[in-house]
């Protein structure tokens, strides 16, 4: 099973993040990834009897069971060391009740055609950008930290450019 495939059937996505800077998260953000890292760590300690279980002593190189079990273990690996590094820094959002925009602050903008959007601001690890939760570190999210309401913005989008206007900040 490749490394992508494993990575879906989990949940996650395995993709690269900069581990040197500090992750925003929200309190609940946190606590999932200290879940996540429990079940990891459950999950380590299977993948590693799989491997056990699949090490035949002598030729090795003829044993997919062994070769799977063994991407496996790194797999797992390598994601216990990500959750562990996001949480050591963790640097957490609060709600905010500013009129300026900033991580942890709900937006409602409006768009060119009159269409109305809530935008809740988290950090990359919890973007979900279908339930609302856009990262500050996205093109939107960037045009739109330090914005207020009445204020406008124009974000380049690879469908073109978005014109928003700022309708409140929570």
């Amino acid at each position: 099973m490749s490394a992508s495939e494993l990575g879906r059937r989990w949940g996650y996505l395995l993709t690269p993040m900069d581990l040197t800077e500090p992750v925003l998260l929200t309190p609940e953000g946190l606590e999932r990834l200290k879940s996540e890292l429990e079940v990891q760590r459950a999950r380590r300690v299977e993948a590693a009897d799989r491997l056990k279980e699949a090490f035949q002593p002598g030729d090795i190189e003829d044993n997919p069971e062994y070769e799977q079990a063994k991407e496996e273990v790194g797999m797992v690996d390598s994601r216990i060391y990500e959750l562990e590094e996001m949480i050591g820094r963790a640097e957490i959002i609060h709600e905010h009740h500013s009129t300026v925009a900033e991580p942890g602050s709900t937006i409602e903008v409006q768009d060119g055609d009159g269409n109305v959007d809530v935008y809740h601001l988290v950090g990359a690890v919890e973007s979900d950008p279908g339930e609302g939760r856009i990262s500050v570190d996205s093109p939107v999210g960037r045009a739109l930290v330090g914005k207020k309401k009445g204020d406008k913005v124009a974000v380049n989008v690879p469908q073109g450019t978005l014109s928003l206007t700022i309708k409140s900040v929570k």
